[in-house]
């Protein structure tokens, strides 16, 4: 008895105890969801921990998982890279953001450049005070478009938004879209003949690094920025049909250009010097500028290399669809820039269809399977 009354009584005390959990407030019962983010009456919220404080972020119920997991790496961005104090102004923040992407851009001097044109009319601003400054940025985007192009006007905004993202996460740089965005005049071929090419590029010491990146640039058609990320394990020589395994900078995949043998001899040159990293074209177009006055011939830039080899190719009788591989476009109007088909392509295959109409080669079934006795195309119902 006294055993059965001991169970009953604990019993009743289990009870009791769920019933006064049941009775707290319903404003302190907090459920966890996924690892900082909770559910309550309220909604959903997301906490963040950093450098011993603490901030909450709310959301509306039944808010996807996926975006409140997003948001809350946004304020941990954000609230690690916010110093202690400060009024975190543009100028100050333009050194850190130039020290987070130093290591990972290739043109990291182009985007300096881009972004501290901004700092002499905004640089005392708070950088998230920016979208309130709208009018006054687009203006002065405007001001840039009367003696700039069309694509450093855009390079330069883009400094300007990455720069919010990369220190404040990408929700905050939503405030900028409004920023202007010019259309670039459509493009033009600026090849120049290869043989020019060739003559302008002997007056270049031998045995430079910025010769031996010209060279292999001369046979494979890659950008600077794709040289800048060649590895010693990228060319194979040794195979039977020799290549270069070329980065794509657009979509992140390898692709193989092979190598004829001038090609072959600038990669051994590439190798020996080893001329690997980034390289500024500024530079090197002086040095290209400096070559062509001593060769008496016109200059040209590092750029209207890469645009000869696909003028080249296609005054060769190069496929487009070849041209747009090796190239790494990744649509075909984008190769017909740099090589539209010319008259003496159009004559070529007007010859070829003539010689078959002569020749009688290329016979055609006709009428076609579709097609009546009469030729007629007969009807489909």
């Amino acid at each position: 008895m006294n055993r059965t009354g001991s169970q009953n009584g604990t019993t009743a005390a289990r009870k009791k105890s769920v019933a006064k959990a049941d009775r707290k407030p319903a404003a302190r019962r907090r459920v966890r969801v996924a690892e900082g983010i909770y559910r309550d009456r309220h909604g959903l919220a997301a906490t963040v921990k950093v450098n011993g404080g603490q901030r909450e972020v709310r959301f509306p119920p039944g808010t996807p998982l996926k975006t409140i997991r997003a948001r809350r790496d946004e304020l941990r961005a954000s609230l690690r890279t916010l110093p202690a104090g400060g009024k975190h102004s543009l100028n100050h923040d333009a050194g850190r953001y130039l020290d987070q992407v130093k290591t990972t851009l290739i043109s990291f001097g182009d985007r300096r450049r881009e972004l501290l044109a901004w700092l002499p009319r905004f640089g005392h601003l708070r950088t998230l005070a920016l979208p309130a400054h709208l009018p006054a940025l687009n203006a002065h985007l405007h001001e840039w478009r009367e003696t700039l192009a069309a694509s450093t006007c855009n390079h330069r905004r883009h400094a300007l938004t990455n720069l919010v993202r990369v220190l404040y996460g990408r929700r905050a740089s939503f405030d900028l879209l409004d920023l202007v965005r010019f259309a670039p005049p459509p493009p033009k071929p600026r090849w120049v003949d290869r043989g020019h090419i060739a003559a302008v590029l002997a007056e270049v010491p031998a045995g430079s690094v910025t010769r031996v990146r010209l060279d292999l640039m001369h046979w494979t058609g890659m950008r600077p920025s794709q040289m800048g990320r060649l590895r010693a394990e990228d060319f194979r020589l040794d195979e039977p049909i020799p290549y270069v395994a070329v980065p794509r900078g657009k979509g992140g995949r390898i692709a193989a250009v092979p190598l004829v043998p001038e090609g072959v001899d600038a990669a051994h040159a590439f190798l020996d010097a080893e001329a690997f990293g980034p390289w500024p074209r500024s530079s090197v177009n002086r040095a290209l500028a400096a070559a062509a006055r001593r060769a008496g011939r016109p200059a040209f830039t590092t750029y209207q290399i890469r645009h000869s080899f696909a003028a080249g190719l296609q005054r060769a009788g190069t496929d487009v669809a070849d041209i747009q591989d090796l190239y790494g476009h990744t649509k075909p109007e984008t190769s017909m820039i740099y090589a539209p088909p010319g008259l003496a392509k159009h004559r070529a295959a007007l010859e070829r269809l003539r010689r078959n109409d002569a020749t009688g080669d290329a016979v055609l079934d006709w009428p076609p399977p579709f097609a009546g006795a009469a030729g007629q195309v007969r009807s489909s119902a």
